[in-house]
């Protein structure tokens, strides 16, 4: 993935301007020097389309990635431009699975990437804060002088995470008539968002007949005298550090734990429950050489990992200097399935660690003995989960993963 540093973009509520606002966000940065993506992420109701003219343009398609539509020198995503005017109805995990293809499968060359988001804050936001995790510099949250409540939510969700707001903007704050100024949907209400919950005011955007239609000329850009808000919000996206949502870092460090204390009670069970040279016996395994279970995420990465080594017949963690024979790389849900033989697959028949390995949820590398040492560790796996005393000791924790 090219993008250096991610902006986010969102509301509480549709309908308030969310997507002008990023449109002009991208366009500052572009103007400012900035290479830029603009990727629509309301996969269900993305309308760029009403504000960036992309002519007959599409997202090119290939067999394992996607090529921005490039407009005027902005890299652009959005789901129209590749499906058309079909519909898109998805579920939680086709959407987490679009949304990581149309960031790390994108062949995306700028440097700066803002995210329109999609309203509200169902697990959509969850699953963009983990995609966006290494380059996510902020979100700017759009609110509307009738939508207070919804504001309100948008502020405390990103202080529940521990994502970091960059600053409110307030869209559709007044409207202009000659020498009148009205407020037609109740009086502004960002300055004492921004003074009771202590986050940085951009300004306000009124409701304007040169905004209606200079989009609707495919020109989102805002005339210069509302553009104020948008350059203060650029400001303080350029200048903000890169930083992990917090509520990412305290998932890990809470499955950190609890994995460890599994390792512990997994060596306590198998050293007391089951046969172990028995089993090195069927499998041909001599021990002496030293197992990974290296426990990952779906995204491959670890969160933890014991060494193990088979020494007279017990179960023991590796010390000292050693290279590795066999790693065996697993998800949590895998090891919870499996032990807890709670999951049925589609031909009725319950989740076992043979269908971790044929799913992919369990891989294993190595040289010299890997076979026999995956055997092996499969095996110790089965031979616990059939032993109730053992699952007296694992189950607790494993429920917790």
């Amino acid at each position: 993935m090219s993008p250096q540093k991610a902006l986010m973009v969102l509301s509480g509520k549709g309908g308030v301007g969310k997507s002008l606002i990023a449109a002009n966000l991208a366009l500052a940065l572009l103007d400012g020097g900035a290479s830029v993506g603009l990727l629509d992420a309301d996969f269900s109701a993305s309308n760029s389309g009403y504000f960036i003219d992309t002519g007959e343009g599409q997202v090119e398609a290939k067999h394992d990635s996607f090529e921005p539509l490039l407009v005027d020198g902005l890299e652009l995503f959005s789901l129209p431009l590749v499906l058309g005017e079909h519909s898109f109805s998805m579920d939680g995990s086709q959407y987490a699975q679009l949304l990581r293809d149309a960031i790390v499968e994108t062949n995306w060359k700028c440097d700066y990437l803002v995210v329109d988001h999609p309203a509200g804050f169902s697990d959509e936001l969850k699953v963009a804060a983990r995609v966006l995790k290494d380059i996510y510099a902020g979100s700017i949250i759009v609110v509307q002088p009738a939508h207070h409540l919804d504001a309100i939510r948008a502020i405390n969700l990103h202080r529940e995470l521990e994502m970091p707001g960059l600053g409110l903007i307030e869209n559709m704050s007044y409207v202009e008539v000659g020498a009148v100024k009205a407020n037609i949907f109740g009086e502004s209400i960002v300055d004492e968002l921004g003074d009771k919950y202590e986050v940085p005011v951009f300004g306000k955007i009124p409701l304007s007949m040169k905004i209606r239609k200079a989009v609707e000329s495919k020109n989102p850009r805002l005339p210069e005298q509302f553009l104020q808000p948008i350059l203060l919000a650029v400001e303080a996206f350029m200048t903000a550090p890169i930083q992990t949502p917090g509520f990412l870092s305290r998932i890990k460090s809470y499955l950190e734990g609890t994995l460890i204390e599994w390792f512990a009670a997994l060596a306590l069970s198998a050293n007391g429950m089951i046969n172990i040279k028995e089993l090195q016996e069927q499998f041909g395994y001599p021990g002496g050489r030293v197992i990974r279970l290296n426990i990952i995420k779906e995204s491959g990465e670890s969160i933890t990992y014991a060494d193990w080594i088979i020494q007279n017949g017990m179960l023991q963690v590796a010390e000292g200097e050693y290279s590795l024979d066999v790693q065996v790389d697993i998800i949590p849900n895998a090891l919870k399935w499996a032990f807890l033989k709670k999951r049925v697959l589609s031909n009725g028949q319950l989740y076992t660690f043979k269908d971790a390995q044929r799913l992919g949820h369990m891989r294993v590398y190595g040289e010299k003995s890997m076979v026999q040492g995956a055997y092996f560790m499969r095996h110790v796996f089965e031979s616990l989960a059939d032993n109730e005393q053992a699952m007296g000791a694992m189950k607790p924790l494993l429920e917790m993963l």
